[in-house]
């Protein structure tokens, strides 16, 4: 039951409430302005500062209301007397129109725009909030103060500070707090201060306890005597379940503020129902209260009384501070500050300043700190110090498996008290059999605990078998719970092996590189016996190293690395426990080829060297990889990595940073270019870069860098984005030539030394003309694909068809470019005939010969005594040739003649040479062809018959080389020396015939005789056969004999020598 408690101090008056119907009223409309918020009432601002205008209002009737317009004003001058403006700021009155308030519910209003920088002068200004319209109280409806705008302003505004929230008594504590400043100048006066209370401080307290219901009464223990006033004494009557206490105060100081408090304890038991406080005013030096108890259970109550003072005002500390003008935020130093006992503390933080108007915003909000001294020592686990804390079952007793050795078990104990505390922890440890203490123990460890720290301390077990384990520590006299400073558990310790492993490195095949230090660290199971030998050795055999950690340089190559482990507990005759760990030691080259390559490295085990094999444009194949993926090759990057000992390289992987412009078209884009590897170059074959290679190329700084793996012998393909090469056949046009032949004939307009360029594709077809131009790949080849014939190198301006066109057979060709890769450039080719409307026109041959014949052909000698020549002046007459559409062009076309000369008439001068072409002529005029006497085998002789011969063909070259009479002037050539000069004609001789032989004499009269003449030509003819015949006819004779011989041998039976006595006889 709560205490009645008798006040003997009663007011004398009460005051009266005045008698209105506080329902009926707040049911109207009743808004109030409850207070300004910015500007602050008298507050000085910075006459460059934009101010906020912001407002509390409530709602005070008892239904939601909302609505209603506020007004705020401002003007110059002092106008609170008249509670309003009589003349407006620029920019003023503001208005604003509240939300729905709720009953009760006060509201921040805030004004858009505020009061703008120098909207105002420096001086006193009134600001104004009213309602727009009153209410039923308008007292509450409107309120007007004063601000001021000052420049320079110096003003230091409280921030912030570095107080913690508890400490020790006795001890000083550095203060500092942080503060924005003004436009101070140096020299300006300001001080940084400290006010410390202390929150609910005891001054007097007594105890006291009674028993109720049967049983002795307990002692009086009398009162206990204060040091200083006020003084508290104590008076308690019991009766049955009843109980009244009586307190007196005296020297109690008038106008402060105290307090007594009362806690009630049933057998030590705190009641809370029973435990109460009071606050009063001192009105006088004395005080006295009754406090009342009922319905109290049997036993001992007991009941400590208390008078506190709720704030105890301990002291104040202030130092001057220097400011240096403006800051947004300075940090300051305060004088130190000691608290002079435990307990409960408030701290306000102050600057002060006979430069600053504005004391409202230099102080901080008092706040609460603890100061107590308390320790608290709690031991808070016994673990094993290495691995997982495993419990097994020996006999019918659990205990913790704990390693042998060093470092095997751990202590982890706190301060939870207030205090820093250097805390002493003690091991003991006892045999679990008989309790009694091991040798060496107990052990020691000091720890300095800050409040709430945790200490850890690590202890050795040298020793085998089941233990009890016992830690504490003590946190002195004012050790809050002794309780949890002692822990105790049982513990086994076993003989185990070592486990060892290799921790570092960490796993089989990492990677070192020659001269680097390789970290070696020993890795042992966590209940391994210590202390532990570590020898680190090569392939089991060359030790390289001794201890738990080591560094070495092995040399390249593949290695085994094991790790051999001794413990204290392993007899001489047991083997090492042994790690193993696979490393490689590569060989690093840093390389460049420049300007290609910038930066290379390579890795391998062997010794190296790079070679760059060049660079070269992909050859003009279709490179399919690339094509199903929508690249264009664009050029091959071909280098090696060549061992300097031995023919056998293994490479872990090559790096190559270079300059991707030197590789590709400046027209390519670097970021589309990728990489791939070249199976078989001149077959286009290419395959993608494998897992772990990589290729990467950059537009930002035309760089790349590509990756590749194993492989010693590198040939790239660098595949990209590439537009066509732009070259165009300009001027495509047809000749016909002799015998139906077409030959194209262009002008290439465009790079065509470009490598990517790759020629051209020509397409024939005779059924019906191409058309030009295609509207996508796609449709070009379903029209053109079926009708390629050739293809052409790019430098190529002209082809001739090889399959001449037969009479009335036409036919269109498509000229298109091509690649390096042979692929079609649809968009750009061209096509014979082409016109801008309608279907190009089909080309046709022409193989028909013409058959026209001179008129009037003749051939007249001459002589020319002066110069000794003989001259033949061949004359025709040009024939006219049919033109029935009568265009002025013959119906064949114009044709043209050549002249051949012959000294037997052919019936073709196919074989012949001409002597003079391309003669041609009107109708009926005449050509001439003079040729005169020459020596050689091409000219003209005396004594020989020579014909003339001229042959027609067309404009394209067709003829057909027949010999027509028409077309034949003969003549034979004359010596006419002697008809022109017949005074030079000798007589004629009579051969001398006085020979001194008589035959010779005969001869020389016969020999001119005809008969004589034909005598002797059959004579010689006669000889001349049997030279050959008689040869030819022995021989003969041999081969019959050798058959003869051959056939009588095998069907007769007959001997050698006697077939070959009758063929002896047979032929003679």
């Amino acid at each position: 039951m709560v205490p009645l408690v008798l006040l003997l101090f009663i007011t004398s008056t009460i005051p009266l409430s005045p008698a209105v119907d506080a329902t009926s009223s707040r049911n109207l409309q009743d808004f109030q302005i409850v207070a300004p918020v910015e500007p602050f009432i008298n507050g000085s601002y910075d006459l460059w500062e934009t101010q906020s205008l912001i407002v509390d209002v409530r709602n005070n009737a008892s239904t939601p209301i909302g609505g209603r317009q506020l007004q705020v004003s401002v003007c110059a001058g002092d106008h609170t007397a008249g509670n309003a403006c009589p003349s407006q700021a620029s920019g003023f009155p503001k208005t604003l129109f509240l939300p729905t308030l709720q009953p009760d519910e006060i509201y921040t209003a805030e004004f858009s725009g505020g009061i703008y920088t120098g909207n105002l002068q420096n001086q006193t200004y009134t600001v104004v909030y009213e309602f727009s319209s009153a209410d039923i109280r308008p007292e509450n409806d409107r309120i007007a103060y004063l601000f001021h705008r000052v420049t320079p302003l110096k003003d230091i505004v409280y921030l912030s500070n570095n107080a913690d929230t508890t400490y020790n008594s006795g001890t000083e504590y550095a203060l500092s707090a942080t503060a924005s400043t003004g436009q101070f100048t140096p020299g300006d006066q300001a001080e940084l201060g400290w006010t410390l209370s202390q929150i609910d401080a005891p001054v007097g307290e007594q105890n006291d306890c009674v028993r109720i219901g049967s049983g002795e009464q307990l002692p009086d223990t009398g009162a206990s005597p204060d040091d200083a006033p006020p003084y508290i004494s104590t008076e308690v009557i019991s009766s049955n379940d009843w109980i009244n206490l009586s307190v007196n105060a005296t020297g109690l100081q008038i106008g402060e503020t105290y307090a007594i408090v009362w806690e009630a304890r049933h057998n030590n038991v705190i009641n809370s129902s029973n435990s109460g406080s009071l606050e009063w005013m001192a009105s006088s030096s004395e005080e006295n209260f009754s406090l009342e108890f009922e319905g109290l259970d049997d036993g001992v109550h007991c009941i400590t009384t208390k008078i506190i003072i709720p704030i105890l005002f301990i002291e104040d500390q202030s130092n001057a501070i220097q400011i240096n003008g403006y800051s947004t935020s300075t940090a300051f130093d305060a004088a130190p500050i000691t608290f002079p006992n435990t307990g409960r503390f408030s701290i306000e933080f102050w600057f002060n300043s006979p430069h600053d108007p504005n004391a409202w915003n230099d102080r901080s909000a008092p706040f609460e700190v603890i100061v107590s001294d308390d320790v608290d020592i709690t031991i808070l686990s016994v673990l094993p110090a290495r691995g997982d804390e495993t419990v097994v079952q020996i006999g019918f007793e659990n205990y913790a498996l704990y390693p042998y050795g060093d470092d095997s078990l751990e202590v982890k104990f706190r301060n939870d008290g207030d205090m820093v505390w250097n805390s002493t922890l003690s091991l003991e440890i006892l045999d679990s059999l008989d309790s009694s203490g091991i040798q060496g123990y107990p052990v020691t460890c000091t720890r300095m605990l800050m409040p709430q720290a945790v200490g850890t301390c690590v202890f050795n077990l040298p020793i085998i078998g089941q233990y009890i384990v016992n830690a504490s520590a003590t946190g002195g006299p004012t050790e809050v719970d002794p309780e949890n400073n002692y822990l105790e558990t049982q513990i086994s310790v076993n003989q185990t092996v070592s486990g060892a492993y290799v921790a570092v490195p960490a796993i089989d095949g990492m990677l070192f590189e020659t001269g680097e230090a390789i970290q070696l660290v020993a890795g042992l199971a966590p209940n391994a016996p210590l202390p532990a030998n570590y020898t680190w050795k090569i392939d089991y055999t060359e030790v390289i190293a001794q201890g738990r950690v080591a560094n070495v340089t092995l040399p390249m190559g593949n290695h085994i690395v094991t790790l051999h482990v001794r413990h204290g507990l392993m007899d001489e005759s047991d083997f090492d426990e042994v790690g193993i760990r696979h490393i490689r030691v590569l060989n690093r080259i840093n390389f460049d080829a420049l300007p290609i390559i910038t930066e290379g490295e390579a890795v391998s085990v062997e010794e190296m060297e790079f070679e760059l094999l060049g660079t070269a444009f992909p050859p003009t194949v279709v490179h399919a990889a690339a094509s199903n993926i929508g690249k264009t090759p664009l050029r091959s990057l071909d280098y090696r990595l060549v061992p300097t000992d031995g023919d056998v390289l293994n490479v872990d992987y090559i790096d190559i940073w270079g300059n991707i412009s030197q590789l590709i078209p400046s027209s390519v884009d670097p970021s589309s270019v990728q990489a791939m590897h070249i199976i078989d170059g001149p077959a286009g074959i290419l395959t993608p870069l494998i897992e772990g290679e990589s290729f990467e190329s950059y537009s930002t700084n035309n760089s790349f860098h590509l990756r590749t793996l194993s492989g010693a012998n590198i040939s790239m393909m660098l595949i990209g984005d590439m537009a066509p090469v732009n070259v165009t056949p300009m001027n495509f046009r047809t000749q016909q030539l002799e015998g139906g032949q077409i030959e194209l004939m262009w002008e290439s307009e465009g790079p065509i030394n470009d490598p990517y360029f790759g020629g051209w594709k020509v397409y024939k077809r005779s059924e019906f003309p191409f058309r030009w131009p295609y509207d996508s790949e796609s449709d070009f080849e379903n029209t053109v694909s079926q009708n390629w014939v050739t293809d052409l190198p790019g430098g190529a301006t002209s082809w001739l068809d090889p399959n001449p066109l037969p009479n009335g057979i036409c036919a269109s060709y498509i000229l298109a470019a091509v690649d390096h890769q042979g692929e079609v450039d649809y968009t750009h080719g061209n096509v014979t005939g082409w016109q801008e409307l309608g279907n190009p026109d089909l080309q046709c041959g022409d193989s028909i010969a013409p058959g026209a014949e001179m008129l009037d052909v003749r051939a007249v000698l001459t002589y020319n005594s002066t110069s000794d020549v003989h001259t033949v002046t061949v004359t025709w007459t040009y024939p006219e040739l049919p033109d029935q559409d009568e265009d002025g062009v013959p119906d064949g076309g114009n044709i043209t003649w050549s002249l051949y000369r012959t000294q037997n008439i052919p019936q073709a001068v196919t074989h012949l040479n001409p002597i003079m072409t391309g003669m041609s002529g009107e109708a009926y005029s005449t050509g001439t062809f003079v040729e005169e006497q020459a020596t050689g085998v091409d000219g003209l002789s005396i004594g020989q018959n020579y014909h003339y011969i001229l042959v027609p063909s067309d404009s394209v070259g067709n003829t057909d080389g027949l010999v027509r009479d028409d077309n034949i002037a003969s003549i034979h050539i004359t010596d006419m020396f002697w008809d022109a000069n017949p005074h030079l004609i000798p007589e004629e001789l009579v051969p001398d015939k006085d020979h001194e032989n008589d035959w010779v004499n005969s001869l020389l009269s016969e020999i001119n005789d005809p008969n004589f003449q034909t005598a002797a030509i059959v004579a010689i003819a006669v000889i001349a056969i049997n030279m050959v015949a008689v040869p030819v006819v022995i021989n003969r004779n041999r081969k019959i004999r050798r058959r003869l011989k051959f056939l009588l041998e095998k069907g007769r039976g007959v001997s050698a020598n006697d077939e070959e006595d009758e063929l002896s006889e047979f032929f003679g």
